[in-house]
């Protein structure tokens, strides 16, 4: 009879037949398993920012019926003699939460809930659940205006009564804040908005002035155009408005 050889073992060339497969394999898991592990990310996000445009109305609705939305660089409230509401927003909203510790004096943070935080953004840790100082660390969304409530300040609260096109005028969206500016043009959108469109696979979650939330998949052209996602986020920039007749 004949003999047989045994398999000693992988040659060559299977080992690398092997390790191509799995490099392949890894290719495909890998941004899908990334994806997962990020989508409770955005909808903790989403619940968060939903929560900010309740607290943005109810804000408005509390100014005695001025129905104003709260920026970074808003006018400093008088009857605030510690804080000054032009350092950011959120100084303005924090209170409309039972939660919110106020700072004795300037030289303390305000104590925010997590609410203000995503959980993508990794740029300090917050436990879920405690409060956080109030910062622009801290504090994972931008404000954004049309600077239409003060013509000397283009960073002015967002006057929504009798005003058209609220679902077209974002007002907070995910993003990295600045003291006392807002998101008014497109080199503050690069600047404060885009360095945050990773905390989500290359999304950003957007309240508007009316309330809707909403939520925007950057496609790869766009990341390269950043005007087009501005214009797509931002679509009122695109309304002509009326000039004053000069008398």
């Amino acid at each position: 009879m004949r003999s047989t050889k045994e398999h000693a073992g992988f040659t060559l060339v299977e080992l690398i037949v092997v390790i191509a497969i799995l490099a392949v394999l890894l290719g495909i898991s890998f941004p899908l398993l990334f994806s997962y592990l990020n989508s409770g990310d955005i909808v903790k996000c989403r619940a968060n920012v939903d929560q900010l445009a309740k607290l943005g109305i109810k804000y408005g609705q509390d100014m005695s019926t001025r129905n104003l939305l709260p920026t970074s660089g808003m006018a400093d409230d008088e009857d605030t003699e510690e804080m000054n509401e032009a350092d950011g927003w959120w100084l303005a909203l924090g209170p409309e939460l039972d939660s919110t510790v106020l700072p004795r004096d300037r030289k303390h943070k305000m104590k925010l809930a997590t609410i203000f935080h995503c959980p993508g953004d990794h740029r300090i840790t917050v436990n879920e659940g405690t409060l956080m100082e109030a910062s622009e660390r801290s504090v994972s969304y931008v404000s954004w205006t049309d600077g239409s409530e003060d013509e000397k300040n283009p960073n002015s609260q967002i006057r929504t009564l009798g005003k058209k096109h609220l679902d077209m005028l974002p007002w907070l969206s995910d993003g990295i804040p600045k003291i006392g500016k807002s998101v008014t043009s497109l080199k503050d959108f690069k600047s404060m908005v885009l360095p945050a469109q990773n905390r989500h696979s290359n999304a950003l979650v957007v309240a508007y002035a009316s309330g809707v939330v909403q939520q925007f998949e950057i496609k790869d052209e766009e990341q390269l155009e950043a005007a087009k996602l501005f214009r797509k986020i931002n679509p009122e920039k695109l309304i002509p408005t009326k000039r004053k007749k000069e008398r």
